[in-house]
């Protein structure tokens, strides 16, 4: 048997050494339809391993030259990804005293998305997974702390039962463009929508763009593809979650025997800054995530994400 989490790392550094020098050259005229982006959340940054203690995607977009729509920018992409939650008391036994319970999360998202009028943007995404035991996410973050000895692994007792999950998730995005180029203002709503066995929620969302980005069709502020234009800002956001349903806190939604389980908070904060650059093949992101407290007798939360996408 493979060592998923070596394997993963052992095709990682493969990407690092060979693909992207390959594909290190100019292409200012040349429209990239593909990428392959690595994305790595994790709280340990801001000294802290709780809540979403971490998280690891893999994604393939592609920009489709022949679309449902005419005149319009269609993309799909496919992110293989694992999640990793933990209560804040990683080292007791006593089950009683969680916060939140563990749970682990693999699954594959498959994403459609349109933008129209380079101020409006729809996406539908479909999500399957696996929680629990099963999903790998517990063995992996105990590899984690041990191969980096940086502390004391989770100990992952009464972990989240295992079960299969579905979801849907639609946003909806419109711009407004408040103040012109060499530092460009932008303004966005985006509702967001799920429904599914593991979320139930309605999100609506705002963000604040500051800065040189590209119009909303090929902006890797939606994570779009189509343009080598240089794109460097950062973006500020904020949403109010109204949660009817988290698989991961409360259990599966068809009945559940997990060890722990606890009632979601019905209302959830959520803060975020960004930094994002492109330039030509290349796309940088770095962000700071917070959100309020997801349980009662939990505390609010903070999160860095980074991510390296290569167009091609």
């Amino acid at each position: 048997m493979f060592n998923k989490p070596v394997l993963f790392l052992s095709l990682f550094i493969l990407l690092l050494l060979f693909v992207v020098p390959f594909y290190a050259q100019d292409t200012s005229q040349k429209i990239l339809n593909q990428q392959l982006e690595l994305r790595h959340d994790n709280d340990f940054f801001l000294l802290t391993d709780r809540y979403y203690s971490s998280g690891l995607f893999l994604t393939y977009r592609k920009l489709l030259s022949k679309g449902i729509f005419k005149d319009h920018k269609e993309q799909l992409d496919f992110t293989l990804g694992q999640e990793v939650y933990t209560p804040s008391q990683t080292q007791s036994t006593n089950i009683d005293v969680f916060d939140r319970p563990y749970a682990g999360f693999s699954g594959l998202k498959t994403s459609w998305s349109l933008s129209f009028e380079k101020k409006q943007l729809i996406k539908t995404t479909i999500l399957i997974g696996i929680a629990g035991l099963n999903s790998g996410a517990g063995g992996f973050q105990r590899w984690y702390h041990q191969a980096i000895a940086i502390a004391e692994s989770p100990l992952w007792i009464g972990e989240i039962s295992d079960s299969f999950h579905l979801n849907a998730y639609f946003n909806y995005v419109k711009e407004w463009k408040i103040a012109p180029e060499p530092f460009g203002v932008h303004f966005a709503v985006k509702p967001n929508i799920a429904f599914g066995s593991r979320d139930i929620y309605i999100e609506p969302e705002t963000i604040f763009f500051f800065g040189r980005r590209n119009v909303i069709d090929n902006s890797i502020a939606y994570d779009r593809l189509g343009s080598t234009n240089r794109e460097i800002y950062f973006a500020l956001r904020a949403s109010y979650r109204n949660v009817f349903y988290n698989g991961l806190i409360e259990g599966n939604l068809f009945g559940d025997n997990s060890p722990v389980v606890k009632d979601p908070v019905t209302g959830v904060w959520r803060f975020g800054f960004d930094f994002y650059h492109r330039f030509q093949r290349n796309d940088y992101k770095f962000g700071i995530r917070y959100n309020s407290s997801e349980t009662e007798p939990a505390k609010g939360h903070k999160y860095i994400i980074l991510s390296y996408g290569l167009s091609f």
